[in-house]
């Protein structure tokens, strides 16, 4: 795999794999027990144990915070970026074509592809076996 906008939609993809398959959604803080979060559905999502108890809560509100439909929209959000910054090739003079980003080249604030902003979506995956460190931001 070569191309960053291909590594970004197939970790994109897994992830959405793995949240579409989770319990059921909305998530929420138990009323009855702030120590536990519930699916849509009220069973036990996770059962959360900090040193404290403000770490308890705070932990428990992250997975809450943090369910499948959120992490879904974030995921899509991204893959929007993707298609906004997608490879196009524009004549950098008239003998030479260039790969650039469609929507930085346009503004003129990158000539090349992958672009900044796709870099900076690859970040959280710097340690995945497909990352190639020329991607770095």
């Amino acid at each position: 795999m070569t191309d960053l906008a291909d590594f970004l939609r197939a970790r994109i993809a897994e992830r959405r794999a793995i949240a579409e398959a989770a319990s059921p959604w909305p998530w929420k803080i138990n009323p009855d027990d702030p120590e536990e979060v519930l699916a849509g559905d009220d069973i036990l999502v996770a059962d959360v144990f900090a040193l404290s108890s403000n770490q308890t809560r705070n932990t428990a509100t992250f997975i809450a915070t943090n369910d499948p439909a959120d992490v879904i929209a974030d995921l899509d959000a991204k893959l929007a970026l993707l298609v906004l910054h997608r490879r196009v090739e524009v004549r950098a003079d008239e003998f030479a074509e260039i790969d650039a980003c469609a929507a930085c080249e346009v503004t003129g604030l990158q000539d090349q592809y992958p672009c900044t902003t796709l870099r900076i979506l690859a970040r959280p995956f710097a340690g995945h076996t497909d990352y190639q460190e020329d991607w770095a931001a």
